[in-house]
């Protein structure tokens, strides 16, 4: 995965800043963006950080709130000028004629997203769907795998309260165990936190649920050596990855995990309302979808 100014380079030797972008593009933010990484230029992201200029920069690429002060990207984060006018523009066209433009020329757009998506991650595009956040695409896999009564999940307290609560609606649904580990707030080391799911796991244990980056501390888990703790178990280890995907550097293959669900409106500035969720190729035909999809379409991560 591209840092953000490898990405904007990409963009400004793609031509996307030219000047034949911008009469449909507002010219100010991507010319803000430009600015900005000359600013930056070839020094260490440290150095970068502390510089309030390059920050000013950063800033006239978004239309935001000037009376209020924001500490809370992790949520969603505003999108950047031209992707919101974007966003307004493809509205409308859709509302002209949804028939024709929604469904047969902006629909099927969904396929380069997801090829571009899956590149990032590491992935192939027929393991990738594209969701409407991190939830959604976490709810996928709680609400979607098959577990039996008694068949035992391992979360922990510090697990995002939504995932959580979908956790404990199973538990009162379908009777599976739901066992969540309490954790030091930081944990001390990574082995520290491996040793804590490797105590709760039993013969009935089914699912491990691990947040990738905490909403609440920051703490990255280590997730590759819980999935190497319960792959020879078989145990299925289901990644929330709401605050992780364009925060820092990884791949799927760097976690070696089969599922993995994120939001795209928070770090990588996306438009509110998307996300997506991975899964292995050869999990796929046995999850469900949230919304019933054809028997078709089984085999297909598009359900």
């Amino acid at each position: 995965m591209p840092d953000r100014r490898a990405f904007l380079s990409s963009m400004l030797g793609a031509g996307v800043i030219g000047p034949l972008a911008l009469p449909t593009l507002r010219g100010s933010a991507f010319h803000s963006l430009s600015r900005a990484k000359v600013v930056a230029g070839g020094r260490e992201p440290a150095a970068v950080a502390e510089d309030e200029l390059y920050w000013a920069e950063i800033q006239r690429a978004f239309d935001l709130d000037r009376t209020i002060v924001n500490l809370n990207n992790g949520g969603c984060s505003p999108a950047p000028t031209h992707v919101l006018e974007q966003m307004v523009r493809d509205l409308r066209f859709s509302n002209e004629i949804p028939v024709e433009h929604m469904w047969n020329v902006l629909e099927p757009r969904i396929e380069s997203v997801r090829r571009d998506l899956a590149k990032e991650f590491g992935c192939d595009p027929e393991e990738l769907a594209i969701t409407r956040n991190a939830s959604e695409s976490n709810e996928t896999m709680i609400f979607g795998l098959d577990l039996a009564r008694g068949d035992e999940v391992i979360i922990t307290t510090q697990n995002y309260p939504r995932m959580q609560n979908a956790w404990r609606q199973r538990e009162r649904r379908d009777g599976v165990v739901v066992k969540a580990v309490k954790l030091d707030t930081p944990p001390p080391s990574p082995r520290y936190y491996v040793e804590r799911i490797g105590e709760a796991i039993t013969p009935r244990t089914r699912v491990i649920e691990v947040m990738h980056i905490s909403f609440m501390t920051g703490y990255i888990a280590p997730v590759r050596e819980i999935v190497e703790l319960a792959r020879p178990r078989g145990i299925q280890v289901f990644v929330d990855g709401a605050h992780a995907f364009a925060h820092f550097p990884f791949t799927r293959d760097t976690l070696g995990c089969d599922y993995y669900g994120t939001s795209l409106h928070k770090w990588l500035m996306a438009p509110i309302g998307t996300g997506f969720l991975y899964v292995r190729r050869e999990r796929i035909k046995a999850l469900w979808p949230l919304m019933a999809g054809a028997v078709e379409q089984e085999g297909d991560v598009r359900k």
